[in-house]
């Protein structure tokens, strides 16, 4: 991921809370989405849904152990979206994409939660040295409900997942999320409060609207003191590049030159940013 297709800027700020006992990860990637919608043309449904696994990969990069470079999350399930994929790094940088960009149009609830239906979700943290791939079967639910538990089994983290979008066909008003982790040694007590208050939030995405991040914040930890440790900018980018897209067709042609056909030119289009590419045969004919 490279070059920022916008000016806009979310945020993403990491703390503590309660001496420790604490972590969290709170991120506000309303223009961010905003900006893929139009760039994309998703439907609110697929907005929402994009937006929530977005927001996820932000706050898992900075959550996760081993601190990835890069993170990427990919859902496939039966769901009304498809494949949805969610890119972030510890620069900031995000994109993401979802496979059935106009699902639902004309039904789309501007506060609905799109269940991901059966499948797979897929964990890659990649590093310096090698990459970390964790997979789990999907469980009833939003994106939310399967980072939560993801965590819950293959990290082991004790956690409260908070994502939401809130999409009018005016465009997103609001996006972003809260994840909050119980550390090794938490007060059980603490604990229990945070599990009885949490799930009583009744709209994460109105608080979000209403409030921003800080709202979400607050309203999940009541009065438990907090810190604040990390701030940083998220942008929206994307590394894809004429010549590499070139290189990939022109390898699909050698396996199967019925591909090209007659066709004077072949157009591809960018699943993560839209950008639209144009190639005369001449440039897609192997070398032999």
């Amino acid at each position: 991921m490279s070059e920022p297709l916008t000016d806009f800027a979310g945020t993403l700020r990491i703390g503590t809370a309660a001496r420790g006992d604490l972590r969290w990860a709170l991120a506000d990637l309303t223009p961010l989405v905003e900006e893929a919608r139009v760039l994309r043309d998703l439907s609110p449904l697929a907005a929402i849904g994009f937006g929530q696994l977005l927001t996820a990969a932000v706050l898992l990069t900075r959550l996760i152990s081993k601190e990835p470079l890069r993170l990427l999350l990919e859902v496939r399930g039966d769901g009304p979206l498809g494949r949805l994929r969610a890119e972030a790094d510890t620069q900031g940088r995000v994109r993401g994409l979802v496979e059935r960009r106009l699902a639902a149009r004309e039904h789309d609830d501007a506060g609905a939660t799109p269940g991901l239906g059966s499948g797979m979700l897929r964990v890659v943290r990649q590093q310096r040295k090698q990459n970390h791939e964790s997979r789990v079967a999907l469980v009833e639910g939003g994106v939310a409900r399967n980072v939560a538990h993801y965590l819950e089994q293959s990290e082991q983290i004790q956690s409260a997942v908070l994502l939401g979008v809130l999409a009018r066909p005016e465009g997103v008003v609001a996006s972003g999320g809260l994840i909050v982790e119980a550390l090794p040694g938490a007060d059980p007590e603490l604990v229990r409060r945070l599990e009885a208050r949490i799930p009583r939030i009744p709209s994460v995405s109105a608080l979000l609207e209403d409030g921003g991040p800080w709202a979400l914040l607050e309203t999940a930890l009541g009065e438990v003191e907090r810190e604040t440790l990390e701030e940083r900018q998220l942008v929206l980018t994307c590394d894809c590049d004429r010549d590499r897209f070139r290189g990939h067709l022109r390898a699909l042609i050698a396996r199967d030159p019925a591909i090209l056909g007659d066709d004077p030119e072949m157009d591809v289009q960018c699943s993560f940013c839209g950008a639209d590419y144009k190639y005369r045969a001449d440039e897609l004919q192997t070398v032999h």
